[in-house]
């Protein structure tokens, strides 16, 4: 006999025998007393004998019927255990989206602790400057830099950004010479960022400007600008949110004090996000508000 055409019967059988009354486990199981009795009797004719005693008014167990009964009892508590655990243990896929440099600036570093945190959850860093389409169900929290104006989100604000001169730890300031000093360029931050926070503007407001056959070298991704001041390659004019752990530690420092407002940090979730978002969110606000606003 295959188990697998029979499972619905045993939980038929399991009712009835506890109950004793075809309409009382009918209605449990939301049947008909007919129809659950066409599977009780089907399970008799499968097994060729006799689960019931059936009188006018009562049935009560054949000893057959019993026997059966303390084998599909234990048998269904013990799947009920397995998927409990199973529950209780199972990792959930937790996907956090964000820009390249706060990825590998903010994310990375802190991504052991979140994960001690939430030990039931498997984290996906997905790092991107595009667009994100929260509806697409991919992305559990997105952390995106923009003007807000988000809609069909919740968009939460984590921090205003903004663009600092900096150059490496050992950078003698005193002696830096503004018409020399090689320029690192992010040209992202040049597209994107309000009032187009480049090197150009930022020597024009200081009443400077970029001398002909100075050092520069540009690129696309902000964390090869990071890189490019660590190794003491010349100044370049980035996110302080991006640097925070580099300035934090020493490893860089600010060398003007002029400094240009750009755009904001939001955390973006779904209206209807569940428990553990509002969780890895609120951890996302204390961690931020301790390794920068203090």
């Amino acid at each position: 006999m295959a188990l697998h055409n029979t499972l619905e019967q045993l939980l038929a059988f399991q009712y009835v025998a506890e109950e004793l009354s075809f309409k009382k486990a009918a209605d449990q199981l939301f049947l008909t007393p007919t129809a659950l009795s066409h599977r009780i009797k089907k399970l008799e004719q499968q097994l060729n004998l006799q689960l019931f005693e059936r009188r006018t008014r009562s049935i009560t167990l054949t000893p057959e019927g019993a026997y059966l009964l303390k084998h599909v009892r234990s048998g269904f508590e013990q799947i009920q255990f397995a998927l409990h655990q199973l529950e209780q243990h199972k990792q959930r896929l937790f996907t956090i989206t964000t820009t390249p440099s706060f990825a590998s600036e903010w994310i990375i570093p802190h991504l052991p602790e979140l994960q001690q945190r939430f030990p039931n959850i498997m984290f996906r860093v997905h790092a991107s400057y595009d667009l994100v389409n929260m509806a697409s169900g991919l992305y559990d929290l997105a952390i995106r830099y923009g003007s807000g104006g988000y809609q069909h989100v919740n968009a939460e604000f984590l921090a205003t950004d903004e663009y600092v001169a900096v150059g490496y730890a050992s950078l003698d300031i005193e002696s830096m010479d503004w018409s020399s000093v090689p320029l690192i360029h992010f040209t992202w931050g040049d597209e994107y960022c309000p009032n187009r926070v480049n090197w150009q503007k930022w020597f024009e407001k200081q009443g400077l400007h970029i001398h002909a056959g100075q050092p520069q070298v540009f690129y696309t991704q902000e964390s090869h600008a990071i890189q490019a001041v660590l190794s003491g390659q010349g100044v370049a004019l980035l996110s302080r949110t991006a640097i925070a752990n580099d300035l934090k530690h020493g490893r860089m420092k600010i060398v003007s004090e002029h400094i240009e407002t750009a755009w904001n940090y939001y955390l973006l979730t779904l209206p209807n996000a569940d428990f553990v978002v509002e969780e890895v969110k609120r951890w996302c606000r204390e961690k931020f508000s301790q390794d920068y606003l203090d």
